[in-house]
């Protein structure tokens, strides 16, 4: 199984964050616009009402430039209205616009002092003020007041367009994760009826990819685990077939009174036997190891632990090897003297009896068997090596899987059902040890297996204790 791309935490969260912020700024700038609408309106007329007031605040500080520039700045700001004041004579006090409206013609301060207010309604919409309000004229204002608001919104429409535009965005968020939920309540479903092909399809980088993702994992467990199921039918039936058939022809023969053939059977079917009972055990060993292992939490696997010498290990190992496979050739390295290790002696043997095996069926006769054990500094080291056809790349992960085979012809001479890796990893394992496999088609296979080992200070102890035993 490849890597796991990293991914970003909360990309589903987000999601919905930025879509309840839309709508948020959307709600916020429908109600600023309306306010804009309702309260600029007001704002006007109040100015129209008392321009009469702010201009005769403003005359008062006619001989103080500073300070009526500061007047006239905060009614730009505050108020939106441009004001110039100028004297009679055209001479410029103040402004708040760049460049200051132009002075009055001759004829519009005759009007202007005659009215005292002179108002032009066309766009833009200007004022001028005599001052003071009544006697000769000695100055004026012109002011520009802002545009006149438009009609009052229909707050009906707004609530339409809002609710709208929201209902929008809500059902391309909900059709986001609509879609998705349907593929995997779709593949939910034809995988539960049968289908083992199924799978979502949904490639996203949010929590609802890593859901559709895990699923495609799962289903793709679950059909290995379901094919495999099916291989170890048709491998254990071909397996039994034939001791069985031998047994059956051994007893006709018997039955017929041919005892001569019926004993020449015999060594046969005790060879059948043997494997039988061999494959029987693997499977039940297996089992028990996985069901200690993954399905009673805090259960112990069931290993009887003793203190055991590697090296004698290594050598029964070797011994069962060169009397099964005597067309091999095994060549044994020992470097210095191997750790003691607490392991059952048993099931340990069986894994190397495994590896041994598997390095024997898939080489040719006459190559070299290579058992190298060595020390390391808190365990001890295992390798098999074979000169075989190796291993593709496509089946190393899934070698250690149960009843898997990598070559997957049917004949005996590389028989078994694909038990023995996955039993050696599970007897390494149970001992707090790894096993690993190095492999290149036609370049042969290497299996690493590495066990923990006793201190030396308790390996000394061991031995004086054995030694004291002795004597």
């Amino acid at each position: 199984m490849s890597p796991r791309r990293p991914r970003l935490p909360g990309r589903l969260l987000l999601r919905i964050y930025l879509v309840g912020l839309a709508q948020l700024l959307l709600i916020s700038f429908a109600f600023n616009l309306a306010r804009r609408y309702v309260a600029e309106g007001p704002k006007q007329r109040f100015f129209e009402r008392n321009v009469g007031y702010f201009v005769s605040e403003w005359s008062r500080f006619r001989d103080q430039p500073e300070e009526l520039r500061g007047a006239l700045d905060r009614a730009g700001q505050q108020l939106r209205v441009q004001v110039t004041m100028r004297a009679a004579d055209g001479r410029l006090l103040a402004s708040n616009v760049s460049p200051p409206r132009a002075p009055l013609s001759a004829e519009e301060l005759r009007q202007l002092e005659a009215e005292r207010v002179v108002s032009n309604p066309e766009p833009p919409h200007t004022l001028r003020v005599a001052i003071p309000e009544t006697g000769p004229l000695q100055a004026y204002a012109t002011l520009q007041l802002p545009p006149p608001p438009g009609p009052p919104p229909d707050f009906g429409i707004m609530l339409a367009v809002v609710l709208g535009c929201t209902a929008i965005t809500s059902i391309i968020f909900a059709r986001s994760l609509a879609l998705p939920l349907q593929k995997l309540a779709t593949a939910a479903r034809a995988f539960g009826s049968g289908t083992l092909s199924a799978r979502t399809g949904v490639r996203r980088r949010d929590e609802l990819g890593q859901v559709a993702e895990a699923f495609d994992e799962m289903a793709e467990r679950l059909t290995h685990l379901l094919r495999s199921q099916k291989e170890l039918l048709a491998n254990v039936s071909h397996e039994l077939r034939t001791p069985l058939s031998r047994i059956r022809v051994a007893l006709d023969l018997a039955n017929e009174g041919d005892a001569t053939l019926a004993r020449e059977s015999l060594a046969d079917i005790a060879e059948d036997l043997s494997e039988l009972e061999r494959l029987v055990s693997d499977v039940l060993t297996a089992a028990r190891l996985d069901f200690a292992t993954e399905q009673t939490p805090g259960a112990t696997p069931p290993l009887r632990r003793e203190l055991v010498e590697a090296a004698t290990l290594v050598d029964k190992a070797a011994a069962r090897f060169r009397s099964a496979h005597p067309q091999h050739r095994l060549e044994v390295r020992m470097e210095s003297a191997l750790p003691m290790v607490e392991a059952d002696p048993v099931l340990l043997r069986r894994a190397l009896d495994n590896l041994l095996d598997n390095a024997g069926k898939y080489s040719e006769p006459q190559t070299t068997v290579r058992l190298l054990a060595r020390p390391l500094e808190h365990g001890l080291q295992v390798e098999v090596h074979d000169e075989g056809i190796g291993i593709d790349a496509n089946d190393l992960p899934h070698l250690f899987t149960p009843f898997f085979r990598s070559d997957r012809s049917r004949a005996r001479r590389t028989g078994g059902v694909g038990l023995g890796l996955a039993l050696a990893r599970r007897i390494v394992v149970a001992h707090g040890g790894t096993l690993t496999l190095e492999s290149q088609p036609g370049q042969g296979t290497t299996a690493r297996v590495i066990l923990p080992s006793l201190r030396e200070e308790e390996q000394a102890a061991e031995r004086a204790e054995r030694a004291r035993h002795i004597s």
